[in-house]
């Protein structure tokens, strides 16, 4: 996937879900492909945002030397690994669950259908990431916008990718939504007890 068909797919998920699902859907491409040229052209720069929050963070309001560059690439790295991690997962549960909602059960498909539903959700954690959204609750609801979305993209894809039956699809967005969330609470929780660690006296304060 070239840089322009990656804008070209962005796009169209964001304005024309319906018609880009029934695209994704007869595409033969390998799903290692979708997950390296598209999920981590939009984790990185996700990434890079929250190097520099971090970054800016600790200069601002910690101003501990020690943290001024190891904090943000812990955290930058660790925001990688739980994206990626978080799109895996619930692709393995979605492919686990399929059949209960009459659905195909294909891991290669369930993977396309999260990695795409996602799109709108780490677009806007560049900005969140960069101003560091996690720290004032009053702002953090933003994040739940791209959220929304993303179920609606899940429950658009649901029918071309997997086949699933309509009547089927609210209670499968249902079951895609306790999953991440399942799975997000479990990872964070876990890396930022790591964080906490190797920091002292940094996360508490995020």
């Amino acid at each position: 996937m070239n840089f322009s068909a990656f804008l070209e797919r962005i796009k169209n998920l964001l304005f024309f879900p319906a018609y880009e699902w029934k695209v994704i859907a007869v595409e033969n491409r390998p799903v290692s492909n979708d997950l390296f040229q598209f999920t981590f052209r939009l984790i990185l720069p996700a990434a890079i945002a929250e190097f520099l929050g971090s970054f800016l963070y600790v200069r601002h309001e910690l101003d501990i030397d020690a943290y001024r560059f190891t904090f943000p690439l812990i955290r930058a790295a660790f925001y990688v690994i739980i994206q990626v991690l978080t799109i895996i997962l619930s692709a393995y549960f979605i492919t686990g669950m399929a059949r209960k909602f009459k659905s195909v059960r294909n891991y290669a498909r369930s993977l396309k259908l999260v990695i795409y539903s996602f799109t709108p959700f780490i677009l806007i954690a560049a900005l969140g990431n960069l101003v560091m959204l996690n720290r004032n609750p009053a702002l953090s609801f933003i994040l739940l916008l791209p959220g929304i979305y993303g179920l609606i993209l899940f429950g658009k894809g649901l029918s071309p990718m997997l086949n699933t039956h309509p009547a089927k699809r609210p209670a499968f967005v249902i079951i895609f939504l306790i999953s991440v969330l399942g799975i997000l609470f479990i990872l964070t929780g876990l890396f930022n007890t790591v964080t906490g660690i190797v920091f002292p006296g940094a996360l508490p304060q995020l």
